[in-house]
């Protein structure tokens, strides 16, 4: 017969456990999960406690895979009513933060945000310093993608202080690329150059964060025009196996095909689109499923406006603002060298107001 194991014990394992993935500690998370799901078993029942195992339990998944599967959303889903009349503010805390990042994973950066909102009103209740920077982490990268960089700067920064002092060296080195990537997008390309090669000094040691460095550099040797030099950092980028074979790697074997494509290096650009294209569609980004219909549109069919116009609408679908400018720019370039500058004014009118709509908008917005 066994033990039945007070709830009590049961939930200090889970915050080990928890402590883990914050972490990014995998090896130790799965070894902890295990142990935590014994204890659980043999708990005696509380709901507040499986509540928390299931929150634990669901963010354990993102760290492994990166994109949780429907079956997850609905399990996780479950828990919602159990939080409705608890006045517990640490498992509404949890429940509105993790709910926020699975929301950040799949592209949903409005939702992620108003989850965030809620969540940062319960930040009172968190004792835990590592907890506290992992939720200024996630809010300066939403803030990045919805286009608000003074608000990402100020939670990066927030983020990166705590990291340092808990010697969180890989975490630290994704608050740099957030502060990075909001000077690269206003245009501070320098700034950014210095901030990321100084971040590429730290990584040495860590193959994915040097990876994600590398890559940042090469985006913002794009937005510099510099296409050699974008090959050069998403190269070496690639050459990095656990980068390579990660979701994000995918982003940056469509970024290589792009710039092979722009100096018209069109067979080996092929072969890099190839292998980007079932890396989208398996793990069903919306940003570059739009990319990639562009790409498609302006350098392998030669002009088709329509699916250049597909992919500007898909990015407008999901309020991908900066991006929708990006990748008009880019096709009235293209018109502009075909000597189609009636077209090219088109896009470029079209980024124009991307930007605009960029600089105006809102989070509460759409």
């Amino acid at each position: 017969m066994s033990t039945v194991v007070p709830a009590e014990k049961a939930g200090a394992k889970i915050v080990e456990w928890y402590s883990c993935i914050i972490a990014r500690s995998i090896d130790q998370a799965i070894l902890l999960k295990e142990q935590a799901s014994a204890l659980v078993k043999n708990m005696k029942p509380n709901d507040k406690i499986l509540a928390y195992y299931s929150l634990v339990e669901f963010r354990h998944e993102m760290l492994l895979r990166q994109n949780a599967g429907m079956e997850e959303e609905e399990r996780f889903a479950k828990i919602e009513p159990i939080l409705e009349n608890t006045v517990d503010h640490l498992l509404k805390y949890l429940y509105y933060f993790i709910s926020g990042q699975n929301e950040y994973i799949n592209e949903r950066y409005k939702s992620a945000i108003k989850l965030f909102r809620k969540a940062e009103r319960l930040l009172e209740y968190v004792d835990d310093d590592a907890e506290e920077a992992e939720f200024y982490y996630y809010a300066g990268w939403v803030y990045y993608r919805l286009n608000q960089y003074p608000f990402a700067t100020s939670y990066a920064e927030q983020a990166k202080t705590i990291f340092d002092r808990l010697g969180y060296v890989e975490k630290a080195i994704s608050c740099q690329i957030i502060i990075a990537a909001t000077n690269s997008e206003v245009r501070k390309y320098k700034k950014a150059d210095e901030i990321l090669k100084e971040a590429l000094q730290q990584a040495e040691m860590y193959p994915e964060s040097k990876a994600v460095v590398l890559r940042t550099l090469g985006l913002n040797a794009i937005r510099k025009r510099e296409w050699e030099e974008a090959e050069h950092y998403f190269r070496s980028a690639l050459a990095i196996k656990e980068h390579r074979q990660s979701p994000i790697g995918m982003k940056s074997q469509y970024n290589l095909a792009n710039i092979l494509f722009r100096l018209q290096r069109d067979l080996e650009a092929r072969e890099f689109f190839k292998k980007a294209e079932v890396g989208i569609h398996y793990y069903r980004s919306a940003e570059y499923l739009a990319r990639s219909l562009v790409t498609k549109g302006l350098y392998i069919e030669k002009g088709n406006l329509a699916l250049v116009n597909k992919g500007i609408d898909l990015l407008r679908e999901h309020s991908l603002d900066f991006e929708i400018a990006e990748v008009a720019e880019e096709a009235s370039a293209y018109l502009e060298k075909a000597g189609k500058s009636q077209e090219a004014l088109k896009y470029m009118k079209v980024a124009y107001e991307a930007r605009l709509d960029q600089n105006s908008m809102g989070v509460d917005q759409g």
